[in-house]
């Protein structure tokens, strides 16, 4: 298996790197912001599980650099192995730039199936970023 490397788009938000990282490193603030298609939705600071599609996925926060990265990664059990890294960079008092690469072991078919929809979704995030209630 070959590991395959997708990097959002880079978006700045109106916050201070402070506020985001202390946001997004609890999953319970999450909560609240679930789609309706999420469903099962349940979370602590560090884990949070959920339904989407018939598939259950668990996730777990393996580390936090403060104010700067967030490593996500599924919990044993998960169908693939993955890396979520959030990566926020304070550009002002109150502006920060941020994006996320995801890291996952996928055979070639696979990479080659969910390397576009995953772009796509990284991206989508990337500007839901821009809208979550620090």
């Amino acid at each position: 298996m070959k590991e395959l490397e997708i990097i959002s788009k880079t978006v700045k938000i109106g916050n201070s790197d402070e506020r985001i990282f202390n946001f997004l490193s609890d999953f319970r603030n999450i909560s609240k912001l679930i789609p309706p298609d999420v469903q099962d939705w349940s979370a602590t600071e560090n884990n949070c599980s959920f339904v989407v599609k018939g598939q259950k996925m668990s996730l777990v926060i393996i580390d936090r650099e403060p104010f700067k990265t967030i490593k996500i990664t599924g919990e044993d059990g998960s169908p693939y192995k993955f890396f979520l890294w959030v990566q926020l960079k304070s550009l002002s008092a109150y502006e920060t730039a941020a994006r996320m690469v995801v890291h996952a072991e996928l055979n070639l078919m696979m990479r080659t199936a969910v390397k576009k929809p995953l772009q796509q979704g990284l991206d989508q995030l990337a500007d839901y970023l821009k809208m979550l209630p620090y």
